[in-house]
């Protein structure tokens, strides 16, 4: 079972308007948040996993991941709170997804599936 601890949101800098943005926009809003796994491997794969999908608007949201140990590390960072927040949504729930994937389909439980299908197969006459 995964255990998330997130880092309180932090505001560095000033907010600028949307429209007076310059064309690199600062990137304000920031979100930390790590993972624990139940071994490195496991957060390696979800790692990998995540990361095939790029940020939609990779302008305005910058994401990080990285493993720690047994721990999935990730950064946030973006122009506005909302965008943020979409961002970091949109990542929980693939997160959410990957993280029961593997514990359905993960290394420990291939040994269940594959001892099931063995009993499942008839044994030939």
């Amino acid at each position: 079972m995964a255990a998330l601890t997130v880092e309180k949101p932090q505001l560095a800098g000033n907010h600028v308007a949307k429209d007076a943005q310059p064309a690199t926009q600062p990137l304000p809003f920031q979100l930390s948040g790590r993972i624990e796994y139940a071994s490195a491997r496991d957060a390696e794969m979800i790692r990998n996993t995540l990361a095939v999908d790029p940020e939609l608007r990779p302008d305005q949201v910058k994401r990080e991941l990285q493993v720690q140990g047994s721990a999935l590390v990730m950064h946030f960072q973006a122009t506005d709170a909302r965008t943020l927040r979409a961002a970091v949504g949109t990542f929980c729930d693939l997160l959410g997804l990957a993280t029961r994937t593997l514990e359905m389909f993960g290394p420990s439980a291939t040994s269940v599936v594959a001892m099931d299908t063995a009993v499942a197969q008839p044994t030939g006459s």
